[in-house]
């Protein structure tokens, strides 16, 4: 999305005169949820307050990691890991503000509340591109993840895991586990691959999700939801 996000994160890029932001919140406040925390960074924290200043959720709390620059950023998962520290001991949903989809998330959060593991979101690739841009998935017949590849050059399917996870509060702390193994501090698709290696996380299909990484996404993603709204 470079250079459109050099000085705008893509959460607050607009879709159909909204936020991208805006959707994933109205999605978060249709389940049972307590509390909502927006990570951003130093750089981008008076957009965000600027966004939140507009609204009347009172859930809602910005959370700013350090950086001021794409080379300090600490990346997803390492901002991710330092957030956790700060966190109550509880179940969470975790979804990139960059990631839009339509489904209500209500039956995902009743499947994690059936199965008790941690919970990723699927959804079926619209094209090869698509795929190899995605987390190639692959499924047991009882929708456990068998495999879990980030960014394939060669696609072996056309699942694709999205950046819209229910995960319980200690697999939540494994983040630091990861790292300390030398995990990536970027690219969640990492973290879930190496998760897969370590427990049990189960796969649940959504209709359809939208990546806005890409100029290509984010002009599909405007399409779709001018045609929806």
């Amino acid at each position: 999305m470079w250079p459109i996000t050099r000085d705008f994160p893509k959460p607050l890029l607009p879709i159909s005169g909204r936020p991208a932001i805006d959707y994933i919140i109205d999605k978060l406040l249709e389940i049972s949820i307590d509390k909502i925390f927006v990570s951003t960074n130093l750089k981008f924290e008076k957009l965000f307050r600027t966004w939140l200043g507009s609204k009347s959720h009172d859930r809602i709390e910005i959370i700013v990691e350090r950086s001021r620059s794409e080379g300090e950023k600490l990346g997803a998962i390492r901002a991710l890991a330092e957030l956790a520290h700060q966190l109550p001991p509880d179940d969470y949903v975790i979804a990139a503000g960059d990631n839009l989809f339509t489904d209500s998330l209500q039956a995902m959060v009743s499947f994690y509340g059936r199965v008790g593991k941690s919970v990723v979101a699927i959804f079926d690739a619209e094209d090869s591109d698509q795929a190899r841009r995605g987390s190639i998935v692959s499924l047991d017949d009882e929708m456990r993840i068998v495999g879990f590849e980030e960014k394939p050059l060669h696609p072996t399917g056309q699942v694709i895991g999205a950046c819209i996870y229910i995960l319980p509060f200690s697999t939540l702390q494994r983040t630091d586990e990861y790292l300390r193994q030398g995990g990536r501090g970027d690219e969640p698709g990492n973290f879930i691959a190496w998760l897969c290696t370590k427990e049990v996380v189960y796969g649940f299909r959504l209709k359809h999700v939208w990546d806005i990484g890409s100029i290509e996404e984010y002009e599909r993603t405007q399409r779709a939801f001018s045609e929806k709204l």
